[in-house]
């Protein structure tokens, strides 16, 4: 019943949704299936009575004219299914996937806008996540039109089969039901399904398709002819693939002897009833085309109707489970947007005592984290790889919350600032930043779309990011499309997708900017180059800069050293230079990098 009821609540909203934006689709597949269905007992009967009057044309007992509508009927009935196959295979599926992938990516992505950040870092989530968004419109694709198509074709034209044989004889009904009905009852005993066994395969499903995916991307691509490792990888590719399907076919193989005696009762009661009908015919109770067409039916179709009316029960609360991922994905909690009209006064930056685990581990990353940063101060928080350094950031843009201690914005505690107050607070540029597949200013006016037509704002951002060479050697400009994903898009360098980034941060003019290991990716000489430019655009910010690199300390006020998850020195280069502790030993590693650059370490002198 549980099933079922899940079943029905399934159909109910898919219904809802078809019924909202394709009601004549939904319509049209019912009647269609419905016609469909008629069309088997009006063969049976066609057939019949074209052999009947078939034979009386021979024994010259009837004209050959009283045959005409019969073969008007045969060659309806011998159209018709193709047609209908037609139009809800190649009209009904395509348009109502359409409509409802719309509906539920819409849906999806304003959930992913309000889900907590944490479930993007939870595998246990990820796993919900993916699972709705691909198992979970395949199962509406088989839930409708497929099942309802196949179940109401298969309910009418199964009654409509068994009322000409209770035309024959009554009792005839009894030997085709009940070998179905025990097939059905020791197949349901067998519990034979590869949808459960599919279930416990998600992380090796991930796992090749993530290297499809490298496979086929373009920068992956490059880089693997001239490492010669594209045989190695499709190898591979290929291995984990058959070793999924052969644990695929050890399961299927390993059922077999169950479902072999259950799918055949079937087959060997169709000989049983054909032979019921010889003896009827041979007794004379009933015409040779009754009973060659009734044969035929049985032989060939009835049981496979038969099957197809409890198909639906059989399977379908299975693509019901699977939808099911789609109301867990909408049961992941959200972000409460709190409304807030919290003024500020100044726009310091207050830790205090923040402990922090990643959930499901159990391990604090962050141990009593305690700083303040104040307005319009410039802090480079630095430390080892894996230290807890963008955790810091993490917790400080709201996208998690402390297990302990208080997050504070110009006195205010973080959790009491409505979304909108922490999106007009940071401008923020990660190590890996996006590369949008849009036009340049699309790719910077998205910092901000409160002021996505202010084109003073757009100026100065491209100004202080240095863009303007960049744009002057663009056809289209600002309005030229960026990426090789689109006909006539324009790749850029690494160093111009940064700066593009470093745009969209500042496009808002938000009062805190965020730049967490920006220089990561680039050499001594360029990072002491870049770094000499942000100390012009921070000028009136209060910036932040997370670096396990020291080029950043050069323009900044105050140095926070981060290990394993504690704040252990505070103070100005000098200052940490003279305690010979932790920051002591990192400059004392990196200096050779910065001796080699024309501007290196006699900026620290």
């Amino acid at each position: 019943m549980k099933n079922l009821r899940v079943l029905g609540q399934t159909y109910k909203y898919l219904l809802k949704i078809l019924m909202q934006n394709a009601p004549f689709i939904v319509i049209f597949v019912f009647i269609l299936s419905l016609i469909s269905g008629l069309l088997t007992p009006l063969s049976v009967f066609v057939n019949s009575e074209i052999l009947n009057i078939g034979l009386e044309i021979a024994a010259q007992q009837k004209e050959y004219t009283t045959l005409l509508p019969l073969l008007g009927l045969f060659l309806f009935s011998a159209l018709a299914p193709n047609l209908i196959s037609m139009f809800i295979w190649g009209i009904a599926e395509p348009r109502s996937m359409l409509v409802l992938r719309s509906a539920f990516r819409s849906e999806m992505l304003q959930k992913l806008k309000r889900m907590k950040y944490e479930h993007l870092e939870s595998e246990k989530s990820m796993e919900i996540i993916d699972k709705a968004y691909t198992r979970a419109e395949n199962s509406a694709r088989h839930l409708f039109p497929m099942y309802i198509n196949m179940t109401v074709q298969s309910l009418v034209a199964s009654m409509g089969s068994l009322l000409i044989l209770m035309s024959i004889k009554w009792w005839l009904i009894f030997p085709i039901l009940l070998p179905f009905a025990l097939e059905t009852i020791l197949a349901n005993r067998s519990n034979y399904n590869i949808y459960v066994e599919l279930e416990s395969y998600w992380q090796r499903e991930k796992e090749y398709g993530i290297l499809q995916g490298i496979l086929q991307n373009r920068d992956f691509v490059r880089e693997n002819r001239l490492n010669q490792a594209s045989d190695y990888l499709i190898d591979t590719y290929k291995n984990r693939f058959n070793s999924r399907n052969r644990s695929y076919e050890k399961f299927f193989f390993k059922n077999l002897r169950k479902i072999f005696l259950s799918s055949n009762i079937s087959r060997i009661a169709i000989l049983g009833n054909a032979l019921i009908l010889l003896i009827l015919y041979t007794k004379g109770e009933m015409s040779t085309g009754l009973f060659v067409a009734a044969s035929l039916m049985i032989f060939t179709s009835l049981y496979d109707q038969l099957g197809g009316c409890v198909f639906i029960f059989k399977w379908g609360h299975y693509h019901a489970n699977f939808f099911n991922y789609y109301g867990q994905y909408f049961d992941l909690s959200e972000d409460l947007n709190t409304e807030s009209e919290a003024k500020f006064k100044s726009i310091d930056i207050e830790f205090k005592d923040v402990w922090f685990r990643y959930p499901g581990t159990d391990r604090d990353v962050l141990k009593g984290v305690s700083f303040h940063i104040k307005d319009g101060e410039k802090v480079s928080i630095v430390g080892k790889n894996g230290e807890g350094k963008s955790t810091i950031i993490k917790l400080l843009l709201g996208l998690f919350t402390p297990d302990r201690g208080e997050i504070l914005i110009g006195g205010v505690p973080l959790t009491n600032l409505s979304l909108e107050q922490k999106i007009n607070l940071f401008g923020t540029v990660f190590q890996d930043f996006n590369r949008f597949n849009l036009t340049l200013r699309e790719n910077i006016v998205i910092g901000d779309l409160t002021h996505e037509n202010d084109g003073a704002k757009l100026a100065d951002a491209l100004k202080k990011s240095k863009l303007d060479e960049t744009i002057a050697n663009l056809v289209d400009k600002e309005q030229t499309l960026l990426g090789k994903e689109f006909e006539g898009g324009t790749d850029l360098s690494g160093g111009q997708w940064q700066r593009i980034a470093m745009a969209r941060a500042l496009y808002g003019d938000k009062p805190i900017l965020i730049l967490d290991e920006p220089t990561s990716q680039l050499d001594p000489m360029a990072e002491s180059a870049l770094y000499s430019e942000f100390a012009d655009i921070v000028r009136n910010k209060t910036a932040l800069f997370i670096t396990h690199r020291l080029g950043s300390t050069a323009i900044t006020d105050k140095i926070i050293v981060i290990s394993d998850g504690v704040v252990i020195q505070t103070g100005t280069h000098r200052e940490l230079l003279a305690q010979r502790g932790l920051y002591a030993e990192m400059f004392e590693s990196q200096k050779s990098w910065y001796n080699r650059s024309a501007k290196g370490v006699e900026r620290y002198a």
